[in-house]
This record gives C-alpha cells, sequence and structure tokens, in this order.
C-alpha cells in the first residue's frame, strides 16, 4: 500500500542495529545533524532528547539485523483491495510470529502468466526496535515508516542504473556486513555478517570469507549457478575497502566493481561531509527514497501516519492561505501607497497646467473672456441651425397655386424648428371664382393637397386643417363662410416634416 506524505517535509532519520544506532535529520531536502547513538540506554536517552528538541516530527527507521525474514512466494494476479486481502492472509500463513511484514511484488513469473512474484519480508525481533518505538510513542511523535535495510537498496541501484543487471551489492555498516543480491532490479536475498576482525590481520580477508559464503548461499538456493561469474558492487563511502577486489580474483568467480565516495557524490545530492561522519550516513540518505511496499509498520500505525500526514498537509495548506493573504494585504498597501503618490502627482500637474493657461490666457482677457467668447460661437452655431430661407418652399406652395387656376393664398407662415431639419409650412387659401359647388371644392382642395405634398419632397407631409365647407361636432351644422350675399370658399393647410 502506497503511503502518502509529503517527499521534502521534515522528518528525523534513525539507523537501528544492534551495536547502536544513529540518527539524522532531514529538512529542506538534505540530511543534516548526523549523529551516532550508543547502544542501550544510553542511546535511548539521547534519542528521547532529540525528539523533544523535535516535537512532532515523524520518524522513519531503518532496522540492521540479523533476524529479518525473506520468502519468495508465487500468487495469483489481483488488484487493489484484493491483492491486500491475499497478500496479507498470505504473510499470516509465512510470517506469523510478528507484526511488522510486508509483501512485496516483483513482476510476473513470465510473460503471458496471470501470476505474480512476491518477496515477504519480516523483521523477526521486533524486541530490537521496541524501546526506541516506545520513546516515539511517549513524546507524541508517531512512525511514518519502518525498512529492513536491504530495501533502500533499490533507489541506489536506480540511480546508478543498475536494475538491468544480477549483482551482489556489499556494504560496510555499523551492524556488520551487508550483503544484499539482486536480480533485474529485484531484491531476492540479503544477509547480514557480524565480521570479527581481531581474527585477521587484514580485516579485508574477512569480509572476503564472508562474500565466498554468501556466494554459496545464493548457490544453494538455486539463485546462482555454480558456474556463473558474479558481479560483486562493493559501496565504498568512506573509501575503506579499495582493497578489498585483490581477495576476490576473477579465478574465484567474482567480478568486482568499486563505488567509492566521489562516486556517490557525483550521483547522488549529498552534502560532501556527509558521507565520512558515519557509515550508515548513506543509508540515512537514501532512507527518504525507500519504496512504499517495503515499509514493515502494522496497519494501525499506517493509518495514524495517514492522519498525521493530512493534518501536516492541511497545517501547511493553511500556513500557505495565511501568508497569500498577508501577501495580498501587502500587494493592496503599496498599490494603494502607488496610487495616492500618482493621485499626488496628478494634482500637482493640474495646478501647473492651470497656471500655465491663466498665463497663456491673460493677453487675451483671460479664462473668463474666453469662456464668454465660446459661449457666444456655440449660440451662433444654434441660431445657425436655425437660419433656414422659405423661399423654397413658399415658391413650391405658389406654383401648385397657380397650377389649378382657381386657388389664391390669402396668407402664407412659415415657421422653423431647431429639432427639424425641415421648416413647418401653414397656408390659410381661397378659390375663386366660386359657384357654390361645395363638393367639387372640396376635390380641388384635395388635389392642391396633392401637389403641394409632392412639390415639397418626399420628407413632408400635408394636412388640411380646414375645408371650405365642413361638418361640425353639433349634429345637423355646418360650417363654412358667408358674407354680403356671396359665397366663399376658404381652406387651411399645414405641411410639416415627417418624423
Amino acid at each position: 500500500m502506497n503511503l502518502p506524505g509529503l517527499p521534502r517535509a521534515a522528518r528525523i532519520l534513525l539507523y537501528v542495529s544492534s551495536s547502536g544506532a544513529t540518527w539524522g535529520l532531514f529538512r529542506r531536502g538534505r540530511v543534516e545533524s548526523l549523529q551516532d547513538l550508543p547502544p542501550g540506554e544510553e542511546g535511548w536517552e539521547a534519542f528521547n532528547t532529540l525528539l523533544m528538541a523535535h516535537p512532532g516530527l515523524p520518524v522513519r527507521i531503518a532496522v540492521d539485523t540479523v533476524d529479518e525474514i525473506y520468502r519468495q512466494d508465487v500468487l495469483p494476479r489481483a488488484l487493489g483491495q484484493d491483492r491486500l486481502e491475499m497478500t496479507s492472509r498470505r504473510l499470516r500463513q509465512l510470517i506469523h510470529h510478528t507484526p511488522y511484514q510486508t509483501a512485496m511484488r516483483q513482476g510476473p513469473v513470465a510473460r503471458g502468466e496471470k501470476r505474480d512474484r512476491y518477496l515477504m519480508m519480516g523483521l523477526a525481533s521486533p524486541e530490537l526496535i521496541r524501546p526506541w518505538l516506545d520513546i516515539i510513542h511517549i513524546r507524541d511523535s508517531h512512525l511514518e515508516g519502518l525498512w529492513l535495510l536491504p530495501a533502500l537498496a533499490l533507489p541506489l541501484i536506480r540511480r546508478f542504473g543498475l536494475e538491468k543487471s544480477r549483482m551482489l551489492l556489499v556494504s560496510e555498516q555499523s551492524g556488520g556486513l551487508r550483503l544484499t543480491y539482486l536480480e533485474q532490479g529485484e531484491l531476492r536475498f540479503s544477509r547480514l555478517a557480524p565480521v570479527d576482525s581481531s581474527q585477521f590481520d587484514n580485516p579485508l580477508e574477512g569480509y572476503a570469507g564472508e562474500i565466498e559464503r554468501t556466494r554459496q548461499a545464493l548457490v544453494g538456493q538455486r539463485l546462482l549457478a555454480r558456474s556463473d561469474i558474479l558481479r560483486t558492487v562493493l559501496l565504498d563511502p568512506i573509501n575503506s575497502l579499495a582493497g578489498l577486489p585483490g581477495f576476490l580474483p576473477p579465478s574465484a568467480g567474482f567480478e568486482c566493481e568499486l563505488i567509492q565516495r566521489s562516486q556517490l557524490l557525483d550521483r547522488l545530492d549529498v552534502a560532501p561531509g556527509l558521507l565520512t561522519q558515519s557509515p550508515d550516513a548513506l543509508c540515512l540518505y537514501l532512507l527518504p527514497l525507500a519504496p512504499a511496499n517495503g515499509n514493515l509498520i502494522t496497519r494501525e500505525q499506517r493509518e495514524i501516519a495517514q492522519v498525521q500526514t493530512r493534518k501536516r498537509k492541511l497545517r501547511m495548506l493553511a500556513g500557505l492561505w495565511l501568508a497569500g493573504s498577508l501577501l495580498a494585504c501587502l500587494l493592496l498597501l503599496l498599490d494603494a501607497w502607488r496610487l495616492e503618490g500618482r493621485a499626488d502627482t496628478l494634482r500637482r500637474d493640474t495646478e501647473g497646467l492651470r497656471i500655465r493657461e491663466a498665463d497663456v490666457l491673460a493677453p487675451a482677457g483671460g479664462q473668463e473672456a474666453i469662456h464668454q467668447r465660446l459661449d457666444a460661437m456655440d449660440a451662433w452655431t444654434q441660431v445657425a441651425a436655425l437660419d433656414r430661407k422659405p423661399t423654397p418652399a413658399f415658391q413650391a406652395v405658389l406654383d401648385a397655386l397657380a397650377a389649378t387656376g382657381e386657388t389664391q393664398a390669402r396668407r402664407l407662415t412659415w415657421t422653423a424648428h431647431p429639432e427639424s431639419p425641415r421648416p413647418g409650412l401653414s397656408l390659410e387659401g381661397e378659390i375663386q371664382p366660386f359657384q357654390g359647388d361645395y363638393q367639387r371644392a372640396h376635390a380641388l382642395v384635395r388635389s392642391l393637397a396633392n401637389d403641394v405634398a409632392r412639390r415639397l419632397g418626399p420628407g413632408m407631409k400635408v394636412t388640411v386643417t380646414a375645408w371650405p365647407l365642413a361638418a361640425t361636432a353639433a349634429p345637423g351644422e355646418l360650417s363654412g363662410e358667408f358674407g354680403h350675399s356671396n359665397l366663399h370658399a376658404v381652406f387651411r393647410m399645414e405641411a410639416e416634416p415627417l418624423p
């Protein structure tokens, strides 16, 4: 199961072996404050002091012990919760005497088969780490992960591009000589060999003997043929194994390769002085990169770690939100200060322009005189818009009257409207001579109105407002003009622009 976390978050790293422990503080993506701890109560007290100095930080532990269990197994292919239940059931059958266990999937048995290979791993002696876990619990910290030391070889070989080879990885730790066998980037076997250097004049002879015994164990487990050449990669961060290849000649079936401090510094982002402080420094550097499927912690410890990780993420998000809010407020204050300064500059510029305007307009009588002249020009422009000549309209009406031969104008009125592009026209006329035929007079007035509208153009509307003889609002009454025993046919019409 993948354990979510914050890759660069601060945490405490702890290497534990039967000969003592080493701790380091992981912060800002680097391991710092490395220190060796003695075995027993003195080391536990130092670790307790460390947790008190760094309250609340999660702890990752790498265990280097001979009491470790490795079992190769083949299981049907499964995914998600089904795989978790299947591997948990199998672990209870194979490694039932310890709660610290995990199943590391290592790929299919063969191409096309629906079976996968698993490496069952477990810590056979929880008593080795129990005092350290008790201190973590007392100090209200939490265990983020627990790994057997061989699991840390996986991120290391990826950094050096050794995933596609078969090799024995040898490293010198404070707990002894660690020998880990890998095939195609997969962990297959590992053992810790406590070496008593007092038995040999040269301690490297003891190391060579343990490497030979490991080779025999690989042959016995059918992981290696007796005639195969074993590629042996020697991790040498403190340059203490340079003479070891001389004890492992090719004639004995070994092909040795040294990875020294200069190569580690070149490939790994590690402080130059870190590797020389402790033989376990490289393990602590690799601990934050440990594979999640190699984590041995129990389900309860994993749930606690997940809850604590979520709390840390929420606190981080809250801190980022608060920092963002404060930054936004600061930016707003800076922008307000900038705008206020800009406003002051514009006010000064405006005042300067007013003074300059007054100086420029002073010879012409000053600002008030200039504005009076401008107002006069505006008034003249409005009056000019009203200055329209009625001659074309009058001529059109007179031509229409002359065309009838029987109508005469008694009064012509012209009115100009500022809102209208054309003037309004009012005509009061009379039919002469008139013989008393009002029906014919009406037809003549209607014909005259149509002719006037045609002559004035399509933008004018002509309406007859008074006929020679018209009915009034009262029933049985007529309106017209009579007098001196003569009949008159007077009419009125108006022409106005269309809306």
